[in-house]
């Protein structure tokens, strides 16, 4: 279970901090190349519909020790069918991702497998540091990956970058992840967290809303047949009280500008 209380929050395979409204989670199995357990994957289901990360601006996901992560934790798959239950661990992980209300940036170092990959390619963004490579190597294993998780990943990427993925179980470097639209960004090693928590920054705590509200948007396969819906959410955020402040104090800061250039 997580433990609340405190800007830091613990379990005993995540890591989860808080700085300046950005928080950061961590799979946190060094011995294992942050390889999945199903409590792990429990855990991270549940901080990410928590009340920790609704009261952020931004989540960043991340490994511990040099690695996002090994993907599952063989440990704790039986080779039967009964392994369904970890693919519906997994599921129930990456859905608290999609639904989490704040942009979830995923940065990304050295291994990045099979449901860690499942999990990394849930986030709104992936950032890489070169020493980054990405495998789902489900074939070369005997396994259908869970067909949710490819007819999610053929909607949001190249046919041919998922065909190479998870029918022929390529792996990618940092480069070549970039290259077939998997990942947004690479960066110097070592330094993905950190341009992860740039990223995040400018996001105000005070736009939550609209920025909620523009996650779903994006993620609604339906939103072209609900307009009307979504119409109607914009005019709730244009009148609410948040957006007044926001271009109250846009005004200030404009105000100001414009005095410091005439005197």
């Amino acid at each position: 279970m997580v433990r609340a209380g405190g800007a830091d929050h613990v379990t005993s395979e995540l890591r989860v901090e808080e700085f300046d409204g950005v928080v950061t989670v961590s799979i946190d199995r060094p011995n294992r190349r942050n390889a999945l357990s199903r409590s792990a994957l429990r855990d991270l289901a549940e901080v990410l519909g928590g009340d920790v990360t609704r009261g952020a601006s931004g989540v960043i996901l991340t490994g511990t020790a040099g690695h996002f992560s090994a993907g599952a934790d063989f440990a704790d798959l039986t080779g039967t069918v009964e392994d369904v239950g970890f693919d519906d661990d997994v599921a129930a992980a990456v859905t608290a991702i999609q639904h989490c209300p704040r942009p979830v940036v995923a940065a990304l170092h050295g291994a990045c497998l099979g449901a860690g990959a499942d999990l990394a390619l849930a986030c709104n963004v992936r950032i890489a540091d070169s020493t980054t490579y990405l495998q789902v190597p489900a074939t070369r294993l005997g396994i259908l990956y869970n067909p949710s998780a490819v007819l999610r990943m053929r909607r949001s990427l190249p046919a041919d970058t998922v065909a190479r993925l998870f029918l022929l179980g390529e792996r990618f470097d940092a480069d070549s992840a970039q290259s077939a639209g998997l990942v947004s960004v690479v960066v110097a090693a070592g330094t993905a967290v950190e341009q992860a928590q740039a990223m995040l920054a400018p996001l105000s705590i005070g736009g939550r809303d609209a920025t909620a509200a523009t996650k779903a948007l994006l993620a609604d396969p339906d939103a072209g047949h609900r307009a009307e819906h979504w119409e109607a959410v914009r005019r709730e955020l244009l009148g609410s009280d948040a957006r007044r402040r926001a271009v109250e104090q846009a005004h200030a800061r404009h105000t100001t500008h414009e005095g410091q250039g005439t005197e």
